[in-house]
């Protein structure tokens, strides 16, 4: 059974669109189900803007990939418009780690930012 991710754990992220297509060419992530390149195959992603990253499973060791992979919540900016939609992705262990994890005043900004967007009846 997937165990939750602690927030201390990894906490909020953020990655580029170059950190995406590293993720995506990760001959690991080959070994994932939910992954990145329909997204980016189809030119959803904004290629400018920063996507953001929130753990949210530990999928657990897999013998095929060789370390652990989590289950994430994918914030990211839709190609050609003014909004962000949210998928779930499977990333390797290794390549979250790669991704700069939001400090307290950053972390602010990116909620403030995402609940900026929502309709008001949603909240």
């Amino acid at each position: 059974m997937p165990a939750k991710v602690r927030p201390d754990e990894y906490g909020v992220m953020v990655a580029s669109y170059a950190d995406l297509l590293e993720i995506r060419d990760d001959p690991r992530s080959a070994f994932l189900n939910a992954r990145l390149d329909p997204l980016i195959s189809t030119g959803r992603v904004d290629r400018g803007g920063l996507h953001v990253f929130v753990p949210m499973l530990e999928n657990g060791y897999r013998e095929a990939l060789g370390e652990r992979s989590f289950r994430c919540y994918l914030w990211f900016l839709e190609s050609e418009k003014n909004a962000r939609s949210c998928v779930l992705i499977d990333v390797p262990e290794s390549g979250l780690s790669a991704l700069r994890r939001l400090g307290q005043g950053a972390l602010e900004k990116v909620v403030l930012n995402l609940l900026g967007e929502l309709p008001i009846e949603t909240l």
